[in-house]
């Protein structure tokens, strides 16, 4: 009995495994050739704003979309990793509000040669993208470091932390660089620690404001025991 078991297991073993090899391919191949419909999400990216322009917000990161294909072309849609383009080149200042159509996902976002494939039948969300465009401006910010937690037992801040450099030079919307006074650090805990701390942090930049200089900065932070005299008392009784 086994002897035949054997036999029937391996016996012509090749030509077994293609014939189940072409039958899976023959099985996919009938699987991937239905027509479906899917809801695939396409990221957007904005091009086109003028340099002396510059967009307060952000747009969505992607929108939602259905569409209708056969299963293989939707697998090649998801392979091509569309986007769609959304063109600021005739936006002045104010509000601009465009919609988006699935006429526009499929000249802008399906790539040409599946367009005849892959039809959009709906667009989920969003339906619309609004941006407030403000004239460019450059300014140049003091920047103080921003400092959390609490230093060890019988230990206090011994002056203000230092901040090099303590300057920055950003870029971004005019109504929004022209209201703010001063630029901080990311958060420098000093939970624990003791006497001298010098750290290398990021500069913590509002949403659309751009660092046009220094990426990192060194901040330097002076604890002494508590009751003992301060730096600047020891300069001043000199």
């Amino acid at each position: 009995m086994w002897q035949r078991i054997r036999g029937i297991l391996f016996d012509n073993l090749a030509l077994k495994l293609a014939s189940l090899l072409l039958a899976l391919l023959l099985y996919a191949h009938v699987v991937t050739d239905q027509e479906r419909e899917a809801v695939v999400q396409i990221p957007i990216a904005a091009v086109g704003l003028a340099d002396t322009l510059s967009s307060v917000g952000e747009l969505p990161p992607r929108v939602a979309v259905k569409v209708r294909g056969k299963w293989k072309d939707l697998i090649r849609l998801d392979l091509t990793r569309p986007f769609l383009s959304i063109d600021l080149a005739g936006a002045k200042p104010g509000t601009f509000r465009t919609s988006i159509t699935a006429a526009d996902i499929s000249s802008r976002a399906i790539p040409p040669e599946l367009t005849r494939q892959i039809s959009v039948t709906e667009v989920l969300d969003p339906r619309s993208v609004d941006l407030v465009i403000d004239t460019r401006a450059t300014r140049v910010l003091p920047v103080k470091a921003r400092v959390v937690g609490t230093p060890a037992a019988g230990y206090v801040l011994d002056r203000d932390p230092d901040v090099e450099p303590d300057t920055v030079r950003v870029m971004g919307p005019a109504k929004l660089v022209g209201g703010i006074d001063t630029l901080y650090t990311v958060a420098v805990d000093i939970t624990g620690e003791r006497e001298k701390i010098q750290r290398q942090v990021a500069l913590a930049l509002p949403a659309n404001v751009a660092n046009l200089e220094t990426r990192r900065y060194v901040v330097t932070i002076m604890l002494d025991r508590a009751g003992a005299d301060s730096s600047s008392d020891r300069a001043r009784m000199r």
